[in-house]
């Protein structure tokens, strides 16, 4: 297998300056990609990549005005843009449908949900003229099952998934592929609560046969396989990047996704 599968291409990345968008992004740096980095803050993640081929932009995926002026600078600095990486997401604390607060519930729909759909119809157009391109998202075992006490994240990221695959029936035959990874417990900041409680830590490791959670590194690869040319015949897809089906037996303790 090539490690250059991405010389001389554009990725675009949300949610790119922490945890899975920060070592999937160092990831296609490798592999020899342009990275055009977008989050709500900076983070200093350009010092972190510590690469001439970063760059950064900020973009809020719940605004869809942030999206279109973020992909059109973009396009308008690298003429081109092969790849977009929706990785861009938000949660709210436990709470049943009964206790969840409504603006928050929005708030997370349109940041994790509609964000895709935001960036989607402007990244559309620019791979049909390509005649080709790649769509990649971070959902959730959450968005296949759900898990307890997070409605608005599960209800998000399973409309993450179906939406990814009504783009790839619509447009496959023009050479567009869309598919999403849907990651257990990953080792990341947005998991911390998790690994501060050492009994809630312990029940979560218990129902994982591998007896550990995924390093952030191994859900990029997966993510970098789908955006490749090796993975050409694949689209509508839904990746599990899991060890097993990991749910706590408690919904009180969790308070987060397993992502």
């Amino acid at each position: 297998m090539s490690r250059h599968r991405f010389e001389g291409k554009v990725v675009f990345v949300t949610g790119g300056s922490s945890g899975l968008g920060e070592d999937t992004c160092k990831l296609f740096i490798q592999e020899g990609a342009t990275v055009f980095v977008t989050d709500i803050a900076e983070r200093d993640i350009l010092q972190r990549l510590g690469s001439d081929k970063a760059f950064f932009h900020r973009c809020d995926v719940s605004n869809p005005k942030d999206c279109e002026e973020a992909v059109a600078k973009c396009i308008q600095q690298f003429g081109r843009l092969d790849v977009l990486f929706h990785n861009g997401a938000r949660l709210a604390k436990v709470s049943t449908v009964v206790d969840h607060d409504v603006a928050l519930f929005q708030d997370v729909i349109r940041t994790n949900l509609c964000g895709l759909f935001f960036l989607a119809r402007v990244v559309i157009p620019q791979m049909q003229k390509q005649g080709h391109g790649a769509i990649v998202s971070t959902a959730s075992t959450a968005g296949l099952a759900g898990d307890f006490g997070l409605c608005s994240y599960s209800a998000a990221k399973a409309g993450l998934i179906n939406l990814t695959r009504v783009m790839a029936l619509d447009h496959a035959r023009e050479g567009i592929r869309a598919n999403c990874v849907c990651p257990g417990y990953m080792i990341t900041p947005m998991t911390a609560p998790f690994r501060d409680d050492e009994t809630v830590h312990q029940v979560l490791l218990d129902s994982i046969p591998i007896h550990r959670g995924a390093d952030p590194k191994e859900v990029g690869q997966a993510v970098l396989f789908l955006a490749s040319d090796d993975a050409s015949y694949i689209t509508g897809q839904s990746k599990q990047i899991r060890n097993s089906l990991t749910c706590l037996q408690q919904p009180e303790p969790s308070g987060l996704p397993l992502e």
